[in-house]
């Protein structure tokens, strides 16, 4: 585990100044808080009768108070990939009448903050509630709330508006606590329904019987002490509920993956530095001989981290004022700050490692060569050059490796990924957060999940009322801010990397076609030069066949290590998938269903993603042979 890193570090200044104390997130990429949300779901008083309620608010204070304890605890084990903050103990209660209030009041009696999804604006769920101490308590726990989500439900269609509040608990929640009889989910966005839907999201459920007599049971389909997999909400893996079962899975959740390599890779995310100054030019010089882009200062002078990506994200800064705190997205916007920065260096480095490794290869053969045809004491200094270019190549392949330019960039890249959605997914309320396939054949690290899930966590649920106006402001969020612009980044890398492959294929097709007329003009040299010349002659042709396929071989081995035409497909596809999912949008704007494609569209990205991720993972830095 790395050591505790507090949140300020000393400047080094001028002989004799005092140090000036610059933020943590400003030094290294941030570290979240430890935050845990907790859900609630239940029956209403209907069915939990007073005479139920008594063991179940025993069940329920004892559930929370160990829930307490073992985020404290995980914080411990975890100090030094956490803020130095005290742990964030948060309840999500939709404050019907029942166990969700129960719930409510006594996790506010224990310290934790309330967060309130309702399925209607406040005024139109009053009506659900009887006039008198039902309202009155209402009330009272709604002006005891942090944050308040007003959903877009409508009487005529109460099912989904319970249902769409059920999906905002489990968008924020990381365990649930359902109050339970276990004999169905009684309608849409009942308690048996969110149960299954939590289940299926993988998230760990504390089932409290309202029966005296049951026992708690702890329902989660990770791997727990007893393990098992999971049948249905009928039917899920159920292990008595004790501290043991609780840390096990709170602190799979909590704490980063206990294997080495993903701690040590974490580790090494979190100690980065800034680096303004890029040393490795190559690949952008590339893409400027083929055409593709233009060379720019930007190729080895970067912006500051956090000021550029400030000037990309202001934009967002109107949809978030007032419904998320400042500082939970700036978290997410200085976390996505550092790990897209920290992959585009990276992957120039390990894209500029490639380009050299070829070009100098081939460069080694025509020095080679023409040593050989010029002979005496020059060939003994194109001999020294050409020892030069092959140390210079074995150093670049040292100093990549050693470096690891190749699982950083794929690891970071994959992280602001996995953050830049959230921006916009984290203010729907009833949107999941963005996720990947758990097979390793996506070459996913678990490390990403956890800081991932981490920032999730700490920006909470937002607050506020959407309305149709506001649902027209989100939805136009997602179409303009998000996919459209995703949508022209795919578009310009299709062509892009297109025109980079083609550009490569001219070039080899061309030292082909070149090397093919030489061996007919050397064939046709013979017929008519006399025997000293042609001998001449037969010196110079031998060279330019020989370094003519070489440079043609080092093209060609870029198209290949560059995957520049998969790259352009990948794109191209990702690019209608997206245009489909915005039309989709476009037609049926609803508040479940911008969350939908909103999920949906990010599930796209990641898929490509993770596409590109395996294919350069068999790509590695190599001495070309």
């Amino acid at each position: 585990m790395s050591p505790a890193m507090g949140t300020m570090t000393p400047v080094p200044t001028a002989a004799g100044a005092a140090s000036l104390p610059v933020p943590q997130h400003m030094v290294h990429p941030p570290r979240p808080r430890c935050v845990v949300n907790v859900g609630f779901t239940g029956h209403r008083a209907d069915r939990l009768t007073p005479g139920h309620a008594v063991s179940v608010k025993a069940h329920v204070e004892q559930a929370l108070r160990l829930i307490a304890g073992t985020v404290r605890a995980a914080h411990l084990k975890g100090a030094g990939w956490f803020t130095g903050e005290e742990p964030e103990l948060r309840a999500i209660s939709a404050l019907a009448e029942g166990a969700d209030r129960l719930c409510a009041e006594a996790a506010l009696a224990q310290g934790y903050r309330l967060d309130s999804p309702l399925p209607f604006a406040a005024e139109t769920y009053l009506a659900d509630f009887a006039e008198g101490p039902s309202r009155e308590a209402f009330l009272a726990l709604l002006a005891r709330a942090d944050r308040v989500l007003e959903l877009p439900g409508e009487r005529a269609n109460e099912p989904a508006a319970y249902a769409m509040a059920g999906g905002a608990i489990l968008g924020s929640a990381d365990i649930l606590i359902a109050i339970w009889d276990g004999k169905g989910s009684g309608g849409r966005g009942g308690t048996g329904e969110v149960v299954a839907n939590a289940l299926a999201m993988g998230k760990p459920v504390i089932h409290v019987p309202i029966e005296s007599a049951e026992e708690v049971r702890l329902l989660w389909t990770g791997q727990g002490p007893e393990g098992g997999g999971w049948q249905g909400a009928m039917d899920p893996p159920s292990e008595p509920f004790d501290e043991a079962r609780l840390a096990s899975a709170l602190e799979s959740i909590l704490l980063p993956p206990d294997e080495p390599g993903e701690r040590s890779a974490l580790d090494s995310f979190l100690a980065e530095r800034e680096e303004l100054l890029l040393r490795r030019i190559e690949y952008p010089l590339l893409l400027a001989l083929t055409g593709a882009q233009k060379l720019t200062s930007g190729a080895w002078r970067k912006q500051a981290y956090l000021p550029a990506t400030r000037q990309d994200w202001a934009r967002f800064d109107p949809y978030w004022q007032g419904r998320v705190e400042t500082g939970r997205f700036n978290l997410l916007e200085h976390g996505y700050a550092w790990a897209d920065n920290l992959a585009n260096r990276f992957a120039q480095c390990f894209r500029s490692g490639h380009v050299v490794n070829f070009v100098f290869s081939a460069l080694a053969v025509a020095l080679a060569l023409f040593g050989y045809l010029l002979g005496g004491n020059v060939k003994v200094l194109f001999v020294v050059m050409e020892l030069l270019l092959i140390a210079a190549i074995v150093t670049n392949t040292r100093v990549g490796h050693a470096e690891s330019w190749q699982q950083r960039w794929l690891d970071y890249r994959q992280l602001a990924e996995r953050l830049r959605p959230m921006r916009s997914l984290r203010l729907l309320g009833v949107a999941r957060p963005p996720a990947v396939s758990p097979t390793s054949r996506t070459g996913n690290r678990r490390w990403i999940d956890w800081y991932a899930g981490g920032i999730w966590r700490q920006m909470g649920m937002p607050a506020g009322r959407i309305d149709q106006a506001e649902l027209d402001r989100l939805t136009g969020l997602i179409t303009q801010e998000e996919l459209a612009p995703e949508i022209a980044y795919h578009h310009r890398n299709a062509h892009r990397m297109s025109h980079v492959n083609h550009r490569l294929h001219q070039f080899g097709s061309i030292c082909f076609i070149a090397t093919v007329l030489l061996c007919i003009g050397f064939l046709f040299s013979n017929l008519v030069l006399d025997a000293e010349t042609a001998h001449s002659a037969a010196i110079f042709f031998t060279v330019a066949t020989a370094t003519l396929p070489a440079f043609g071989t080092a093209a060609y081995g870029l198209r290949v290590q560059g995957d520049f035409a998969g790259s352009s497909a990948r794109s191209a596809a990702t690019a209608d998938a997206l245009d489909g999912l915005k039309a989709e949008l476009e037609t049926h704007p609803a508040l479940s269903r911008t969350a939908a494609v909103g999920n949906a569209a990010a599930a796209v990205m990641l898929v490509d993603l993770a596409e590109w991720r395996l294919t350069y993972q068999q790509r590695a830095l190599e001495i070309p042979g």
